[in-house]
């Protein structure tokens, strides 16, 4: 039998949610949760005409739930994590963990202790040239890689519910709501983040919105990844990866949109160049990642297996490294992640 999906939230990346699990045999959305009743039923009813709380710890009380998928606001993400756990109730959350350390320590340590599946949806890992590119890395072919320059750079998101996003107490800006994607990438990548030195901007609001951020690793590696949503309105949603190793390199560019709407019209091209070969652009599997990094975390639940593309600690690391970045800007030194 399919597990039972209780969503909570219907802004707009529990949209991208559920048009995942339309497409999945293994799960269904039975629920959807949000304070705002009328988006939480438009909602649902894309789901067929699920059940519609809401209350999102009604959604957590019900029996007939196995998995909760938390999307909504980051400030919200331990308060729900915990509750879920605490229900016995699977949970898949959306990106970043949380706004602070000893906030995804706990959501850690509830669903660990409940024996509940958890994990954190770092969707870039899934991102099929993401993770085609990590792949050739792993292979070895290219010797070790010894710096990572990456990229993600858009307009100011309008999309959410009363701003929030861009309430920097809500969602601790795009130094961590949007840079916080391609900083756990590298650290997948390059390993243990020793310490970082970041310079960054601060837009009208006051948030720290667009940041560039230097990491070392203690395997020797150093990374160079720029983030923000301080772009003019007419710049298109652009990510950008580079990995330098020691017999080549990678690099990847894409451009499209405004969002991630437009993803699939990208048109990006992954290369991979070697010394001494001609330029290579290995096949991309033409998938959309949500709905791999969905797919996968049900089938963790399926085989009762741990998630490990993953793992609550990357995710927690990645928060370490982006508090970090932003503790540099503000003492302009730099800032061990520990």
């Amino acid at each position: 039998m399919a597990l039972r999906v209780g969503l909570l939230g219907a802004g707009f990346i529990a949209g991208v949610h559920v048009d995942a699990y339309k497409k999945l045999q293994g799960a269904t959305v039975t629920a959807v949760a949000d304070v705002n009743t009328e988006a939480a039923s438009a909602l649902a009813g894309k789901c067929g005409g699920v059940k519609v709380y809401s209350n999102p710890d009604d959604l957590i009380e019900d029996d007939s739930i196995d998995v909760v998928d938390v999307c909504l606001p980051t400030f919200l993400h331990e308060k729900y994590v915990v509750a879920a756990a605490r229900s016995g109730k699977h949970v898949l959350c959306e990106k970043p963990i949380a706004l602070s350390v000893e906030q995804a320590d706990r959501m850690v340590e509830a669903t660990g202790k409940a024996g509940v599946m958890f994990m954190v949806a770092h969707v870039v890992r899934f991102w099929p040239e993401y993770l085609v590119a990590k792949q050739v890395i792993d292979s070895g072919e290219l010797g070790r890689p010894v710096e990572v320059s990456a990229a993600r750079l858009s307009t100011t998101p309008v999309w959410s519910a009363d701003n929030w996003i861009l309430k920097p107490e809500l969602s601790g800006g795009a130094a961590l709501d949007l840079h916080i994607h391609d900083l756990d990438y590298v650290n997948w990548i390059l390993g243990k983040p020793r310490s970082v030195f970041a310079r960054g901007l601060r837009s009208e609001r006051g948030a720290l919105d667009h940041i560039v951020t230097m990491i070392s690793y203690e395997a020797g590696g150093t990374a160079n990844v720029e983030g923000g949503w301080m772009m003019p309105e007419d710049f298109p949603f652009t990510t950008m990866l580079r990995v330098v190793c020691e017999k080549g390199c990678i690099d990847f560019q894409a451009r499209a949109g405004v969002n991630i709407e437009a993803r699939e019209a990208a048109k990006p091209a992954l290369a991979v160049h070697k010394r001494g070969e001609k330029v290579r652009y290995p096949d991309v599997p033409s998938r959309d990642a949500y709905l791999a990094e969905i797919e996968y975390f049900i089938k963790c639940i399926e085989t009762n297996t741990l998630p490990s593309m993953v793992t609550p600690q990357d995710a927690v690391t990645a928060l370490k490294v982006a508090l970090a970045a932003r503790a540099s800007v503000e003492a302009g030194t730099v800032v061990d992640v520990g």
